[in-house]
């Protein structure tokens, strides 16, 4: 009989990503991870499959990722962190032998490539500390920082120690050590070369205003000489740039509104010549964006660089349509476009090999993730089984509704019913981040944790959110807390439509913007029994100045603290309407969290419990960002699922599952049927 799912299966759940198939198609090697109980980490290592589905394990690190192939199909270069040194470069021949290391040790490796004709590795890493450019000194000794201009803290990286990501060279057989080919005060990206092997391209902020949050250009570097050339001229935010065989064009994604990466503006297929000229948008007519905005909780999103076809006629990228993302093909003309994979399914990656093979990893809301081939002919089969252990447990599968908001737009929404339980049960509104994120056919822990103890769950893309095309994700410019808070209290109505729930017993959770609505939500309505306000913004006026990116919020809200003294921003946060909250509410939080500060957290929690509200309780993580619940440590994530659940256990009270104690650690408690976790390492 199947069981429920509970936190700790997370341990359980193996993960697969970074597809790459070999050149001629005859195998695919990608990145399979797990996590490991006792050390409280994520692993991974690097596996092959063939096209028949034999899977077998090819290399043995614990910490092995970007497999590349070479192009002559010899061997293929990965990163890996062994014998607990810093990462370097690895060569692994396909004929057998032992991996062995290419490149010195750098503190961080973020990018790998091969030469065209595979006797040379391009990757980028931390490069030498220049004082002279730099905006940021760190004394290790002490921990004190010199910080000299913005930006000092990212999320992903923490506090700045002012060191570079640069771009570096070396050959295939480690002979004469790698050369630096890049300089100056700006991060390389992902590198590609040419086709004659004679430059490489790549996205960097290059002389970038200090305080713009998204602006990028694709740039070209010549490798004998490192002479550096701009192919755009910041006009927005670029990334991932690809070039075609024949050399006269570069692919990549972006967009030409400016310094705004927050997802307001479609991203789209963009191509320039590598001599520079016109940037052409071969993707406007799709009203979709092209890369990947869908949310889930167990990776963290990203998408996929550009791949031509080989002969150079079309170009291959993921799009993201109403809640799902599929693989398409767009002709390099922008005459037309056809999909390659689709389906109600997230591709969170693609690789394409010469005879039109294509290899994708993807997720949906019943499948964790999987690997897969698609044949030239168009015929698709899934060629891993990474977690056949869930067919021993129950996994809901949402039913989709379309609900319509006042004035008539339609919205996108899904519903996980308990799978047995009460004829009206309880429900939880979920609301994603972002603000311009989107849910979609992805695989949800949460939610179908939260189905599992009774509890219904609803979750939809009010406007605001990406998929459904500029007009849809621009539509709250200037208005968080109104159009938005009115279609997902829509969403909301549109889920009490599809079935019969308790509506004295209605929940609402969310993180990032999804907690500052739930935040804005418990404020400003009596619908809601308890929250769930996850790494929130609650006070736009301490976000500006203390988030890695704060000001992004001036441009979304269409104020800047200049105008008024930050009258209007205040005026906009959540916290303004703290003593209207009447519901219990759990606050969650992560200390390490440089997107939305924990004063967020701290500050409604605060002042919540100075007004002698109660049943307001705090929840904070130690040691992590604001990825948490993608990407933290797996027992941190495990206790967060488990106070989510054990708070509307307590306060929407399903039927035949009994709440904790009320007492210090009760939310951090087993789950009925779940073990206790071993103490972590």
């Amino acid at each position: 009989m199947a069981t429920p799912l509970v936190p700790s299966d997370l341990l359980e759940i193996v993960l697969v990503s970074e597809p790459v198939i070999c050149p001629d198609g005859s195998a695919v090697y990608y990145r399979r991870m797990w996590f490991d109980r006792e050390a409280d980490e994520i692993r991974g290592a690097i596996r092959q499959v063939d096209r028949d589905g034999h899977d077998r394990a090819f290399t043995g690190g614990t910490n092995d990722r970007l497999p590349r192939v070479a192009p002559n199909g010899s061997a293929v270069a990965f990163v890996a962190d062994r014998d607990d040194e810093k990462p370097r470069v690895f060569v692994l021949p396909l004929d057998g032998g032992e991996a062995r290391p290419l490149s010195d040790a750098h503190a961080k490796i973020t990018g790998l490539a091969w030469s065209p004709d595979s006797a040379q590795l391009a990757f980028v890493a931390t490069a030498p500390f220049d004082a002279a450019g730099a905006g940021v000194f760190h004394d290790e000794k002490s921990g004190a920082r010199h910080i000299r201009r913005l930006p000092f803290k990212s999320d992903a990286d923490g506090l700045l120690d002012g060191t570079r990501k640069h771009l570096f060279i070396i050959a295939a057989d480690g002979r004469g050590g790698a050369r630096q080919i890049t300089h100056g005060d700006f991060d390389v990206n992902v590198p590609a070369w040419s086709p004659d092997g004679r430059r490489l391209a790549f996205a960097a902020r290059v002389d970038a205003p200090e305080d713009a949050t998204a602006l990028s250009d694709i740039c070209i570097v010549e490798v004998e000489n490192g002479a550096l050339t701009r192919c755009t001229q910041g006009t927005g935010p670029m990334s991932l740039p690809a070039f075609s065989h024949d050399g006269a064009s570069i692919a990549f994604l972006g967009h030409q509104h400016g310094d705004d990466g927050g997802g307001r503006f479609d991203v789209e297929l963009l191509v320039v010549g590598t001599s520079g000229g016109e940037t052409r948008s071969l993707s406007a007519g799709l009203g979709r964006p092209v890369g990947d905005a869908l949310a889930g909780d167990l990776r963290s999103g990203g998408s996929a660089a550009p791949a031509w076809s080989g002969d150079d006629r079309e170009i291959f990228v993921q799009v993201c349509d109403e809640g799902s993302t599929s693989l398409r093909a767009i002709a390099r003309d922008g005459t037309g476009t056809r999909v390659v994979a689709g389906g109600d399914r997230h591709i969170f990656g693609f690789s394409l090999a010469d005879d039109g093979a294509v290899a994708i990893a993807y997720d949906s809301a019943t499948v964790p993730n999987e690997i897969a081939l698609i044949e030239p002919y168009g015929g698709e089969r899934v060629l891993t089984d990474v977690n056949p252990w869930l067919a021993d447990k129950v996994v809901v599968t949402p039913k989709r509704y379309r609900p319509k908001a006042d004035d008539g737009t339609v919205l996108d929404a899904w519903l996980i019913a308990p799978p047995s339980g009460e004829a009206t049960p309880p429900l939880v509104l979920e609301v994603h981040g972002g603000p311009h994120g989107a849910y979609g056919h992805t695989f949800f822990l949460e939610f179908q944790v939260l189905a599992a103890q009774g509890i219904a769950v609803a979750y939809g893309n009010p406007r605001g959110s990406q998929s459904y095309g500029h007009a849809y994700a621009d539509a709250i410019l200037g208005d968080w807390g109104g159009v938005d808070a009115a279609d997902v209290l829509r969403i909301l109505d549109g889920a009490l439509e599809q079935a019969r729930f308790d509506t004295s017993r209605i929940g609402v959770a969310g993180g990032s913007y999804g907690g500052f609505m739930t935040s804005w939500l418990l404020g400003h309505s009596d619908r809601f029994a308890a929250g769930v306000s996850m790494r929130a913004v609650n006070d736009f006026i301490s976000e500006i100045g203390a988030s890695d990116l704060g000001w992004f919020l001036e441009r979304e809200l269409q104020t800047r603290y200049a105008d008024d003294a930050g009258r209007k921003l205040f005026e906009a946060s959540p916290m303004r309407a703290a003593q209207a909250v009447q519901a219990p509410l759990l606050v969650e939080h992560s200390e390490r969290d440089f997107r939305c500060p924990i004063d967020q957290g701290e500050q409604l929690f605060t002042i919540l419990r100075r007004l002698g509200k109660t049943s307001t309780e705090f929840v904070r993580f130690a040691e992590t960002g604001h990825e948490l619940s993608r990407s933290g440590k797996p027992r941190s994530r495990i206790l967060r699922l488990r106070a989510i659940a054990h708070w509307f256990i307590r306060h929407l009270r399903p039927a035949g599952v009994a709440a904790q104690p009320d007492a210090a650690g009760a939310l951090f408690a087993p789950l009925a049927g779940e073990a206790e976790l071993e103490p972590s390492a």
